[in-house]
């Protein structure tokens, strides 16, 4: 939705995100005065299933305890956490939700074994309640933005589809609005809980840069030897290399045909370096809008660079022609694996920086109405 990891990211790293009411400890890190924790469960729709728990870090994601569900669909696990840490509960890749736990946690679910996340229900501690509390309104805004979809897709065809598809991509808009409203408002409430790391993670970096300088800034005193904010706040020092008034890092890239494409090439425009991928949903929404701004100032001295975060050529280059994409495209076909992610720090997409004529970056995460508004403000109206 971050945006696009946003909904890459709306199902791996914002499920994994959820949050916990105003906390903080004495010893300034987790809660670990309990004799370990203990997770019990009872799931609807079973049948005789394994169901995991796994330990979740940045890089990996390892199996930590097992168990078979009951004939009355029941579970429970039990252990040390040497922090407090996140966790996932699966049944299967896809069948799945996370949650924080350390040694004082007493959890109790409920749920459906046959579609975990969209129907789970969690009660513990003050941290796990407030996971579970930003993570049903995640699992609400993942269902919308996907009636959305399939509202547009059954348009598909028809006379009205433009029309439909402004309306359907107004009510997108509005439906990231009021996501983005509801995180910063829960962040604003929860200070010093440790998974603001996962709240803050549904928000964009580029915009919402002073969020992640408060979460960053209030987990390094409630939880300074968690790795979880210690790789937080090595991002947040990246972001300041990212910051308006710095020069945007040279990208050297192969366009469609194979040939390469320098950021720096486009010295003397002012250029909108912008993040998607043909499997981005927000992004396919956004870019109607972008070409008519692009339409508007092109011939002002405006360009864009487009960085996909494509796998494959083909729907790389069908999503331009179907989008009637006219600008400069770009791509290493690297996915999130792409150098230009590590780079510029893209944690969702779509993401945008805006440079000036001399390679400055003036403008960060903006969306076609701001867009249009800072364009408007560079070289006049039409």
């Amino acid at each position: 939705m971050k945006d696009m990891k946003i909904l890459a990211l709306l199902t791996s790293i914002a499920m994994l995100l959820m949050l916990g009411c105003s906390y903080q400890t004495d010893e300034g890190e987790a809660r670990n005065n309990g004799d370990g924790y203990t997770v019990n469960g009872i799931l609807s729709n079973s049948g005789g299933e394994t169901i995991f728990l796994d330990l979740l870090s940045a890089t990996s994601q390892d199996p930590v305890d097992s168990a078979v569900l009951n004939e009355n669909g029941e579970f429970s696990f039990s252990g040390q956490a040497d922090n407090m840490s996140f966790y996932r509960v699966r049944i299967s890749k896809n069948n799945f939700f996370n949650i924080v736990l350390d040694n004082s946690e007493r959890l109790s679910i409920t749920g459906d074994a046959k579609n975990l996340y969209y129907s789970y229900e969690a009660q513990g501690s003050q941290e796990s309640n407030s996971m579970f509390e930003l993570n049903d309104y995640i699992r609400s805004f993942a269902m919308t933005v996907d009636s959305l979809g399939n509202a547009l897709n059954r348009f598909g065809g028809q006379p009205n589809f433009d029309s439909a598809k402004a309306s359907i991509n107004n009510a997108y808009m509005d439906l990231m609005v009021g996501k983005s409203d509801f995180v910063k408002n829960f962040i604003d409430s929860h200070s010093g809980s440790f998974s603001l790391l996962a709240a803050v993670e549904n928000l964009n970096p580029q915009e919402d840069v002073a969020y992640f300088i408060k979460v960053d800034k209030d987990l390094m005193e409630s939880h300074p030897n968690s790795d979880y904010v210690k790789s937080l706040h090595a991002r947040i020092v990246q972001l300041s290399r990212l910051a308006v008034g710095s020069e945007a890092p040279q990208l050297l890239l192969n366009d469609p045909d194979g040939q390469t494409v320098s950021l720096s090439s486009l010295r003397g425009k002012v250029v909108l370096i912008d993040f998607w991928a043909s499997w981005c949903k927000p992004c396919r929404f956004e870019n109607p809008n972008v070409v008519k701004i692009y339409e508007e100032f092109h011939d002002k001295g405006f360009e864009i660079y487009g960085v996909s975060l494509d796998k494959q050529k083909q729907a790389w280059v069908a999503a331009i022609q179907q989008d009637g994409l006219e600008w400069i495209h770009v791509s290493d076909l690297g996915f999130w694996q792409s150098a230009a992610v590590k780079l510029y720090d893209i944690n969702s997409i779509p993401q945008t920086y805006l440079i000036d004529e001399e390679g400055i970056i003036i403008a960060k995460g903006l969306r076609s109405p701001a867009l249009k508004a800072k364009l408007t403000e560079i070289f006049g109206g039409a």
